[in-house]
């Protein structure tokens, strides 16, 4: 685990989501995307410039979608205002409790 609370790495269903940090020059996603999760090799990216809670809402909206598609719920992880909105709660949840 990292200071900020990002894992490096995490399970699902037997598969280890790697989570890399980007900078700016080396990353290929478009300057409007901030994190992006990568299917076909179980990783999760994130801007390096992201602090934070936009750091952490940014991982757990790419979080979700690995469990979403993980779980086989592929259109369900397309629909991104949904994945934004578990997401934001998954964040509160985890950074409010006691």
């Amino acid at each position: 685990m990292r200071n900020d609370g990002i894992p490096k790495s995490f399970q699902l269903m037997g598969h280890t989501i790697t989570v890399a940090n980007v900078t700016p020059r080396k990353w290929k996603h478009g300057k409007d995307c901030v994190g992006m999760w990568l299917p076909s090799e179980n990783r999760i990216e994130l801007l390096t410039t992201l602090k934070g809670t936009n750091r952490q809402q940014t991982f757990m909206h790419e979080a979700t979608h690995a469990i979403l598609d993980t779980a086989g719920y592929h259109k369900l992880s397309e629909d991104e205002d949904l994945v934004d909105r578990v997401a934001h709660l998954l964040q509160q949840m985890l950074t409010t409790m006691e």
